[in-house]
């Protein structure tokens, strides 16, 4: 065998050794860089609400306008509409928008509301036709303006309401964490409360 030629493929192999040593290891740089990605995406869309855009954002801690106002104005046509046959269904619904406290809190109410429209035996139903959405980034509350319409044999009329929301995000879901509501069409927002402070 010729020395020659055996020390030159020696050389070849070591060569090509290191070729190979330094494409696995681009390749186990790639993929960690993939698998790391993959743990930190914050971009995820988990559920889709009627009403909600179509490019809305939904992260692990926060969520664009368009999709929260989409979930409170779901979240207020199901506390309005709230009658002895579905009462089972909306609470259904809204637990999985509130916080447990609240939850306890409407669902107690919805409880008594659906008692009481079977006790005066009611058959009429009700429904929230809405005007207007706001949010007060100083006082961090959603308001949600229109009027909850009560319909029977002889009339429906309509009254007109806001509903406030205070809201967080957690783990992909919009949390509200308590329900105010009360006549009008007024918001209680922050330039409201610095006039009643006058």
């Amino acid at each position: 065998m010729d020395i020659a030629t055996r020390t030159s493929t020696i050389g070849e192999l070591q060569t090509s050794n290191k070729r190979l040593m330094m494409s696995n290891a681009g390749l186990v740089a790639a993929l960690l860089i993939a698998v790391i990605s993959i743990f930190m995406q914050d971009k995820i869309v988990i559920r889709q609400i009627p009403g909600m855009p179509t490019n809305a954002e939904v992260r692990k801690s926060s969520m664009d306008v368009g999709a929260q106002r989409a979930i409170l104005l779901a979240v207020t046509s199901n506390i309005v509409q709230v009658n002895p046959s579905n009462a089972h269904y909306q609470k259904m619904f809204l637990q999985a928008f509130l916080a447990p406290a609240v939850y306890t809190k409407v669902s107690m109410e919805i409880d008594a509301k659906a008692k009481l429209l079977a006790d005066q035996r009611e058959l009429g139903s009700y429904y929230f036709v809405f005007r207007e959405y706001q949010y007060d980034p100083k006082i961090d509350k959603h308001f949600v303006i229109g009027e909850v319409h009560t319909v029977n044999a002889a009339k429906d009329t309509g009254e007109p309401y806001v509903f406030e929301y205070p809201v967080h995000v957690d783990n992909y879901r919009l949390v509200v964490d308590d329900i105010v509501s009360y006549k009008g069409d007024k918001a209680h927002n922050a330039s409201w409360l610095e006039g009643q402070k006058r």
